[in-house]
């Protein structure tokens, strides 16, 4: 009796990691590993970066069906956090405060206005990525974040 060592081994590399899978011998015993890479959303963010980030959410804010009130404290808080993030030392505890302030608006008005609740969806990753750049400063904004 021969023993016959089939076996497939697969190796892929993508931009976010390095997935390897391997099926060893006649039972075919399945292995498979993960190796990460920094990705795109695992480097940290330059503040031009974040800038553009709150850039882009204001375009959704300002073509939104929001509620005229709505929408304006939206932007007012959006604003806030804007110029916390620009000056020379960013700022990442007021950028926060007022992220929070603008994310418990919005999610307030996705409970009253159905327009408003693809709004939210579509600011909430945007969001992630900007909570991540605050790090620690972020804390209570996690909590309207997925």
């Amino acid at each position: 009796m021969s023993e016959k060592q089939g076996g497939i081994s697969q190796s892929a590399s993508r931009a976010s990691g390095i997935t390897q899978q391997a099926a060893i011998g006649d039972n075919n015993q399945q292995t498979s590993g993960t190796q990460l890479s920094k990705s795109e959303t695992d480097r940290e963010l330059s503040t031009a970066e974040v800038v553009e980030l709150l850039n882009q959410i204001a375009e959704c804010l300002r073509v939104s069906a929001l509620p005229d009130a709505t929408r304006e404290d939206a932007i007012t808080y959006l604003n806030a956090a804007k110029k916390a993030t620009e000056r020379e030392e960013p700022k990442k505890e007021t950028a926060a405060i007022n992220l929070k302030e603008m994310a418990e608006t919005l999610e307030s008005a996705t409970k009253t206005v159905e327009a408003s609740k693809s709004l939210w969806e579509k600011v909430q990753p945007i969001l992630v990525q900007i909570a991540k750049w605050l790090g620690v400063a972020a804390g209570s904004l996690w909590t309207y974040l997925p």
